[in-house]
């Protein structure tokens, strides 16, 4: 039985590699996800990644991280990251607290139509 040489893979093509980087998702490797890992910012922390599995679960992961992250960033903004003992309040809503919920709502909506618009563009189908 006959047989061929193996081709060898120049080390620096960054075809094959023990750690994923930019230079290699330009030769095609990429990360298959069923939930993303986030940056800070919202942005995916994967390289080029492709959603794998059923799609209404990647939809609704990717609304539940980014709805939480983008209203937690309006908090932040509005008022900073304190904690401590609060004081009596009155049973009357806070205006503050209400335009700051609004923010939210708003920022949520937004983070949901990117959830669906990201997994719609990058979803490949159930992985078989």
């Amino acid at each position: 039985m006959a047989t061929s040489q193996k081709k060898e893979t120049p080390a620096d093509s960054g075809v094959l590699q023990d750690t994923p980087s930019p230079a290699a998702a330009e030769h095609g490797d990429h990360d298959r996800i069923v939930m993303a890992s986030r940056r800070a910012d919202g942005s995916m922390d994967q390289i080029n990644p492709e959603f794998i599995g059923d799609k209404a679960t990647a939809v609704a992961a990717a609304e539940k991280q980014l709805s939480e992250q983008a209203a937690s960033a309006v908090d932040v903004a509005a008022r900073g990251v304190t904690s401590g003992q609060g004081d009596e309040g009155s049973s009357e809503p806070d205006a503050e607290v209400k335009a700051l919920k609004d923010a939210q709502d708003k920022a949520i909506e937004r983070a949901k139509a990117q959830a669906a618009a990201e997994v719609e563009q990058r979803h490949q189908g159930l992985g078989d």
